[in-house]
């Protein structure tokens, strides 16, 4: 197992998924381990990346930091969602995105102890309540979008979900005559909480005093996806996001973040 203290046994498995991010993925799993406050497994998928990522990942996963599982004709985020929380060996299945930093001690701590204390099934960073009308800016479509925990930092408890929820935590949509646009769109993870409640789970989201213990930086993942067709604003934002990332991993390699001697 992986990022074991000695003797004991981990009761959370956290997962990442990669494509071609490298800087920020290092920076996600040296600031996780650092700050986590607690011992974990961690398991990162890979999709066939080519900007050195591959390399990195392999390293970590010598020095004993991580499993690295790669997936070379690609596979689309959900699918590792699904697939890991099928195969998921400890009580706790973590998920965050590759483009998440950990800013303050203790952030896996706290999130498992908001699970064992609201006895929830599901605990995340945040929910997500989005307006009741949605036009998508490219293809004009219109939906209603459902509410969902955020997909980027959540975790669930296996022993409650397994045999009661069955969802998977694709996209979907719904047919609904009252909605706008006559569906209800479930993007990622959303058809999966609503599973989730209609089996009558309880679901915990962090307060909102400890939202500052994390960092997303969003648009970051999945970069060799879908970098062809990213409008010219959004790369200038991605650019200055990236320029944070190199600076944030540049002080996390100076501390050794993520080394056996400053983690958890």
């Amino acid at each position: 197992m992986l990022f074991r203290s000695r003797g004991a046994v981990n009761e959370v498995t956290v997962h990442v998924a990669s494509l071609n991010t490298r800087a920020v993925t290092e920076l996600c799993i040296r600031s996780m381990r650092h700050h986590a406050g607690m011992p974990f497994d961690l398991v990162v998928g890979d999709c066939g990346s080519t900007d050195g990522s591959l390399e990195m990942l392999r390293a970590f996963e010598r020095d004993g930091w991580l499993r690295l599982e790669v997936a070379p004709e690609g596979r689309r985020h959900p699918e590792w969602l699904d697939r890991w929380l099928a195969a998921c060996p400890t009580r706790f299945c973590g998920f965050s995105d590759s483009d998440v930093e950990y800013r303050a001690p203790n952030w896996l701590r706290d999130v498992v102890a908001r699970a064992r204390a609201t006895e929830a099934a599901l605990v995340c960073g945040r929910m997500q309540h989005p307006p009741a009308t949605f036009v998508h800016p490219r293809t004009g479509a219109a939906r209603r979008l459902a509410p969902r925990p955020t997909p980027w930092l959540l975790l669930l408890d296996t022993e409650q979900v397994r045999g009661r929820v069955t969802e998977s935590f694709g996209y979907r949509d719904v047919v609904d005559p009252d909605a706008h646009g006559g569906k209800v769109a479930y993007d990622v993870g959303a058809a999966y909480f609503a599973a989730l409640e209609a089996a009558g789970l309880p679901w915990a989201e962090m307060p909102p005093e400890w939202q500052s213990h994390y960092r997303h930086f969003g648009g970051l993942t999945w970069l060799g996806a879908r970098g062809d067709g990213v409008a010219l604003r959004r790369r200038a934002k991605q650019a200055l996001k990236l320029a944070t990332v190199h600076r944030n991993l540049a002080r996390a390699r100076r501390g050794h973040w993520g080394e056996p001697s400053t983690s958890a």
